[in-house]
């Protein structure tokens, strides 16, 4: 089975983890710093639980990344290019790692109690299922606390 947000376990698993990400962990790899991390995995978990469907069918080749991603490929791969609204670069200062901290708990608690459809349109792999969803949150989460080493 994979790991899912969506899941108690897995979301309090992710939790335990960033608990162990401090202000001055540098990353293996990226340009980010931890608070920008933080940030940029809050504005894009936000977006998967607020976000709207668009009106567009999913290409075979989003079908098909898609496949490999969650379902083949065990990680997702170092140095992928962020859209750049997610782009936090620059846009916050350390200052507020704890609050950003705070509220990346805040919303992994939310993945396991969402009663809702997931239905945002991923950027990569088109229109995907809440449980897709939950896939490709966790793998995104475990990308970047890797990327910080915990």
């Amino acid at each position: 089975m994979k790991n899912n947000l969506l899941h108690p376990n897995t979301a309090n698993y992710i939790i335990y983890r960033v608990n162990n990400l401090k202000i001055n962990t540098k990353p293996q790899w990226g340009k980010m710093n931890a608070t920008e991390m933080l940030m940029h995995c809050n504005l894009c978990n936000q977006q998967i639980l607020d976000g709207e469907r668009l009106n567009s069918k999913t290409s075979v080749k989003q079908f098909l990344l898609r496949i490999l991603a969650l379902y083949l490929a065990p990680n997702f791969t170092k140095h992928l290019k962020s859209e750049p609204k997610n782009d936090t670069k620059g846009k916050i200062d350390s200052a507020y790692f704890d609050k950003e901290k705070e509220e990346f708990i805040e919303i992994m608690n939310q993945f396991p109690i969402v009663t809702k459809e997931l239905t945002l349109t991923h950027p990569a792999f088109g229109n995907i299922s809440t449980n897709e969803w939950g896939i490709a949150a966790y793998k995104h989460m475990d990308h970047h606390l890797r990327q910080f080493r915990v």
